[in-house]
């Protein structure tokens, strides 16, 4: 899921899929005057994926590593939590940041920073605790992932460097250098975006069940505004496809419930390509997510009667990636892998 940041709903009371919104009914607060009962929306909050996830498909020593997403919004504007049918608008300045980390498996340990996305949006919002519409948006957004490489003779003089830095080292193969120069190529993109939040059971139950009578779907479509060039170093596969063809559209549905008395949640995405000027339904992604928080406070609890500590869990998620998209700079290569790892929410 590597490619764009989701403006999804946060679910109130039960789990909880890290995805975006402004709609965070547990993050809101009363005005700072203390003479009002309005409540208002939170102005700093998480956005998006904030994980730290390890595949269990990278075997090669050089290609072991983790996964970290990190990703906050800020709130322009003094926003009151929607009531009734009366609808709210938000203007915000949000970030989604991921990073691989390559601890103990290549020299120096590096970090390669694989996406940045800075946005700003504006937003329509109706009470989250009904059912139905809940928001629109409209944004302009970046898309990059911080690399210099954008011309054959830079890529060749990476290529050079990294065979002269792992030189005489048995347990790297050509093929990984290759890949490690490959991590250097520039990939940037501007865009605008639409999309809409619609969600169902969220306050007719007390909690959601197992019977996933509380979800929520998520649409998104975006144009590219800017051309990616035309230079060979673009088509690792030798396709003349673009970034466009991969990406633009999104579905991404959520579906928080309970199993006994735990938090869990599962959450599918899917992403094609652009509906106008790009090649929807031809290169399809799908990632599956499983989250659930693990109470093991309850047995520490009780095995060392520390009845404080039996709120304690850890926060686990399980990720399915199948289809394209996995890093920008090689977009175009269709993967699959299984990780495992932890998220956050705050």
């Amino acid at each position: 899921m590597k490619i764009l940041a989701l403006l999804c709903i946060f679910l109130s009371g039960a789990a909880l899929a890290a995805t975006q919104s402004v709609e965070i009914t547990d993050k809101i607060k009363r005005e700072r005057t203390g003479k009002s009962e309005t409540k208002y929306i939170s102005k700093f909050a998480q956005w998006g994926d904030n994980e730290v996830l390890v595949r269990y498909t990278d075997t090669e020593g050089t290609r072991r590593h983790a996964d970290v997403s990190l990703g906050f919004r800020y709130l322009m504007t003094n926003t009151p939590v929607p009531q009734g049918n009366k609808a709210e608008y938000a203007v915000a300045i949000a970030y989604q940041g991921e990073f691989d980390f390559f601890a103990l498996t290549r020299n120096s340990s590096p970090v390669v920073t694989t996406r940045h996305n800075p946005s700003i949006f504006y937003t329509r919002i109706w009470d989250p605790e009904k059912t139905g519409l809940s928001s629109w948006f409209i944004s302009l957004e970046h898309e990059s992932n911080g690399q210099v490489t954008d011309t054959l003779e830079r890529l060749q003089s990476e290529l050079s460097a990294f065979a002269l830095d792992y030189e005489g080292d048995e347990d790297v193969s050509e093929s990984d250098i290759f890949e490690m120069a490959q991590q250097t190529i520039s990939r940037s993109n501007n865009f605008v975006a639409f999309g809409a939040n619609y969600q169902l059971g969220i306050g007719g139950h007390e909690d959601c069940s197992s019977r996933f009578n509380c979800f929520s779907i998520f649409a998104k479509v975006r144009h590219q505004l800017d051309k990616e060039p035309e230079d060979e170093i673009w088509w690792r596969e030798r396709v003349t496809a673009e970034l466009k063809d991969y990406v633009g559209t999104e579905i991404d549905i959520n579906a928080p419930f309970l199993i006994g008395d735990v938090d869990t949640a599962f959450r599918i995405t899917y992403r094609t390509g652009q509906l106008i000027g790009g090649s929807p339904f031809k290169r399809n992604t799908f990632d599956l997510h499983y989250y659930i928080d693990v109470p093991i406070g309850r047995g520490i609890a009780s095995l060392f009667n520390l009845p404080e500590l039996e709120l304690f869990a850890v926060p686990m998620v399980v990720r399915y990636h199948n289809g394209y998209l996995d890093e920008l700079y090689n977009y175009s290569q269709k993967v699959s892998y299984l990780a495992l790892g932890l998220h956050a929410r705050y």
